[in-house]
């Protein structure tokens, strides 16, 4: 299984930059949490938790780009979200997952060579992240 899965999808792990693949699983999220007059933190932790996976690309050419783009473009449950239901494995609780996830909005591509044309035909490194609704 490929480390991260977006939708249907298998981001290919030979892509991937060696040791650049983070997981933060199961962030926990407060709500009215506040300090009391003994400067004590009172939590009040709430169930849902969101998970955000951060890696970092290859060099690739524009073909393994538009397999990667075609291939979440295609799962995506909302284009103008670009969301999709993803897979992953949670190292706090030892098991894979699957969250309903979604591609940063703050995404950069970054194109090294282009063609005659202006057409790019090979990508430099890139810092891809999905954050957990």
């Amino acid at each position: 299984m490929a480390q991260f899965k977006f939708g249907t999808f298998d981001f290919p792990d030979r892509l991937i930059q060696w040791g650049s693949f983070k997981a933060k699983p199961n962030q926990r999220q407060d709500k009215d949490s506040y300090t009391d007059g003994f400067g004590e933190t009172q939590r009040n932790a709430i169930a849902h938790t969101k998970t955000h996976i951060q890696f970092t690309t290859l060099p690739m050419s524009s073909a393994d780009m538009d397999t990667i783009m075609t291939g979440m473009v295609n799962n995506y449950t909302n284009y103008l979200e670009r969301d999709a239901m993803c897979t992953y494995y949670d190292d706090e609780n030892r098991v894979f997952k699957t969250g309903h996830f979604y591609f940063d909005p703050s995404f950069e591509f970054n194109r090294v060579e282009v063609d005659t044309r202006g057409l790019p035909t090979k990508y430099g490194e890139m810092s891809w992240s999905f954050i957990e609704y």
